[in-house]
């Protein structure tokens, strides 16, 4: 519990340097929270060194142990502004970082993963919504759109498993896939893998109009109120999300929802609103309580049925 709460607190202070969101306002704070990191995270590499309960805590001193000398090398970095030395930072001491939570989930102890801002991720996530937007729209059946998904599908999950039997393998792919991975995604299933399985199911049973409504509402929805949160979020609501950010999400989501209403719908305008705001809410509020199944999956499901079931009172 200790650990997790020193973890809790690196987390904390990760979020706060984020280089997209730093302000040189909160520097003295920052480094003050940093000492005390270090100091504790020293603390527990001794006091984990000294437990006679070695079956444990083999595991938990190598992870500190880890993190103790990332700490160490990102306080090392000599840099001209803070912003720069923050950025170092985070670069080197995330990634140890995710490592202990992992550790700690393992011993059903509830870590949260770090979300850094990732704008290569963000162009990545809405050119694949538009790309899947495309072959739904321009499909000459359903069988088509369902061989398309297949086909993300199928290798999408190969690639797990191969992750999965061979940490060589999952180094190689996280290494390729870096500029748009989350680090955390190094212990987990991979987001484009829950989107693929998404895509999947949606095909099955979702009607093109409903499906394209659910990609479009993620692809837009998601990437703005991780942008619009972590630059102005100040009401946290729970997980890391904030007010700011799910109002974000709810206003770029219903615009991108009544622009693929107004092409795929055949229903009157008031309709095709309706249907926007609906899934556009869906969206957020399913983003806010994702906290243990990826969003990528959770989102568009839940918003192909609530469309679904709006369309079918309607």
């Amino acid at each position: 519990m200790a650990t997790l709460e020193t973890s809790s607190e690196l987390h904390s202070l990760l979020r706060r340097v984020d280089p997209a969101t730093f302000r040189e306002e909160i520097e003295a704070d920052a480094r003050a929270q940093l000492a005390r990191i270090v100091v504790r995270v020293r603390s527990l590499c001794d006091a984990v060194h000294e437990d006679t309960a070695r079956g444990a805590a083999d595991g938990l001193q190598k992870q500190l142990s880890q993190l103790g000398a990332a700490l160490d090398r990102a306080q090392q970095h000599e840099t001209d502004s803070a912003r720069a030395f923050w950025t170092a930072f985070q670069r080197e001491v995330h990634p140890a970082y995710e490592a202990l939570a992992s550790w700690l989930r393992g011993a059903a102890l509830p870590a949260p993963s770090l979300r850094p801002t990732n704008y290569h991720r963000n162009v990545f996530h809405v050119s694949s919504a538009m790309l899947a937007l495309l072959v739904i729209s321009l499909a000459p059946s359903r069988g088509w759109i369902i061989a398309a998904a297949a086909a993300i599908f199928t290798p999408a999950w190969i690639l797990e498993a191969a992750r999965r039997l061979s940490p060589r393998t999952n180094e190689r792919l996280m290494a390729f896939f870096g500029s748009v991975a989350h680090v955390h995604e190094r212990y987990r299933v991979n987001s484009s893998t829950w989107y693929a399985t998404a895509l999947m199911v949606l095909a099955i049973f979702s009607k093109p109009a409903v499906s394209a409504l659910a990609v479009a509402v993620l692809g837009i929805g998601d990437p703005v109120a991780a942008l619009v949160g972590r630059r102005f979020g100040r009401t946290q609501l729970r997980a890391g999300r904030s007010l700011e950010g799910s109002l974000g999400f709810v206003a770029a989501a219903s615009v991108i929802a009544f622009v693929v209403a107004s092409l795929l719908l055949p229903a009157p305008v008031h309709i095709q609103v309706i249907v926007a705001m609906v899934a556009a809410l869906t969206g957020a509020i399913v983003e806010i309580f994702s906290t243990h199944v990826d969003d990528n999956l959770t989102i568009p499901l839940a918003v192909a049925a609530s469309v679904s079931a709006v369309l079918t009172i309607l």
